[in-house]
């Protein structure tokens, strides 16, 4: 998605953008069950899609706006809901599976002039030769270009082939995606019950339709998940909130959870986004919104260097972005790290602790920057903000 994305926002600078996809994306249809990876897109993520028209080709398929988001603790006294309306929104964002995203940028990519889709085709090796970057594909061709950008995932090859390391870490749990049916009508909120065990979670689809989260230790996911339908919908129903409903098991997959920073995001020539880049608990579904956030970086970056009239491919142009997206990145990693650990352990300080901050949140000026910051939007000045700055 980062990549698409990057690329219809750099065509309409007037660059001539080469794009290499292993598939297309299916054509859409009503009738097509939900796909199990999805992604809650916030208003900075919406933002950038509608400069290319991809939002309103994503409008026209299916996507959920959720205006409110609940987060409590199984057993202690913080509770909090947060609405759209508390920082004048519409809503907080858009659930939307990833399929769909991807061919609502498809669509658009086709129709650039600037833009030539390689599909299929898979780069075998990418290097750099005097100023120029080079990427040989599994077809035989060679192309050639001022700046190749590394959207090709957590596993990198472009990253790996320029000799950018990462620092890696895994966790001890896994997560549990299930797509459900549920008995309740179109529903507009999205929550998160954190436990001993670790957090539950639901996201809301159109219609009677959502996706649940389970988050456990590894092996017992992998118990989960080899369970029927039948058997796993028991399993939901007696260990999740009565907030729920009743459901109906469709589908399901698991993955293991991990977090990965590239230490590096820029050479000469080169530059990674999204998961290339960083790969984050996905705790509070930020991972996409993240990437687009590197996209608007990036476009924005060989925008000015551009109009500077300076080599806007080089590592001292494109050092701009890093500047602003690796702290970013970093911090909002760092933010889900003390989420993670905080919610996930008995210690009773710990327990008073994280309860004290959720009971905290719910003053206004500290809930409404939290709401901002979970749409991916600028914190706005406290009220008490001027006074420290006079005091200090």
């Amino acid at each position: 998605m980062t990549g698409a994305g990057l690329a219809s926002v750099l065509a309409q600078q007037g660059l001539k953008i080469a794009v290499f996809e292993a598939q297309q994306p299916d054509d859409f249809d009503l009738s097509q069950a939900f796909d199990l990876r999805i992604s809650a897109l916030g208003p900075q993520t919406r933002s950038v899609l509608k400069r290319t028209q991809a939002w309103q080709n994503i409008i026209s398929m299916r996507a959920c706006p959720y205006r409110q988001m609940r987060v409590w603790e199984m057993q202690g006294f913080g509770d909090i809901t947060f609405h759209a309306n508390q920082v004048n929104a519409s809503e907080l964002g858009h659930i939307v599976e990833n399929r769909v995203t991807q061919l609502a940028l498809w669509q658009v990519l086709d129709k650039m002039p600037e833009v030539t889709l390689l599909c299929p085709q898979k780069p075998l090796k990418t290097y750099r030769k005097n100023a120029t970057m080079y990427v040989e594909t599994e077809s035989g061709e060679t192309f050639t270009g001022k700046l190749l950008v590394a959207a090709d995932g957590g596993q990198s090859m472009v990253r790996q082939a320029f000799g950018i390391g990462v620092n890696r870490s895994q966790y001890q749990q896994a997560c549990l995606v299930v797509g459900v049916n549920t008995e309740l009508g179109q529903q507009d909120i999205t929550w998160q019950r954190f436990t001993s065990t670790g957090p539950q979670a639901f996201l809301p689809l159109p219609g009677q339709h959502g996706s649940v989260v389970w988050y456990h230790q590894a092996d017992e996911v992998r118990r989960l998940y080899q369970l029927s339908n039948a058997q796993l919908q028991a399993e939901i129903m007696a260990h999740f909130p009565q907030e729920l409903g009743n459901i109906e098991v469709l589908s399901k997959s698991y993955f293991n959870l991990q977090k990965q920073h590239a230490q590096s995001y820029v050479q000469d020539g080169l530059a990674l986004i999204g998961d290339a880049a960083h790969i984050i608990n996905p705790l509070a579904g930020q991972g996409v919104n993240l990437g687009f956030q590197d996209i608007s970086s990036l476009d924005a970056v060989i925008a000015n260097s551009r109009a500077a009239g300076d080599e806007w491919w080089q590592a001292k142009a494109l050092s701009e972005y890093q500047r602003q997206r690796m702290w970013s990145n970093r911090l909002m990693m760092q933010t889900m790290d003390a989420f993670y650990h905080g919610f996930s352990n008995e210690n009773t300080g710990l327990k008073w602790l994280r309860n004290g901050t959720l009971a905290l949140a719910k003053l206004a000026p500290i809930k409404r920057n939290v709401i901002r910051y979970a749409m991916g939007m600028p914190a706005s000045p406290m009220p008490w903000a001027k006074f420290l700055k006079k005091s200090l």
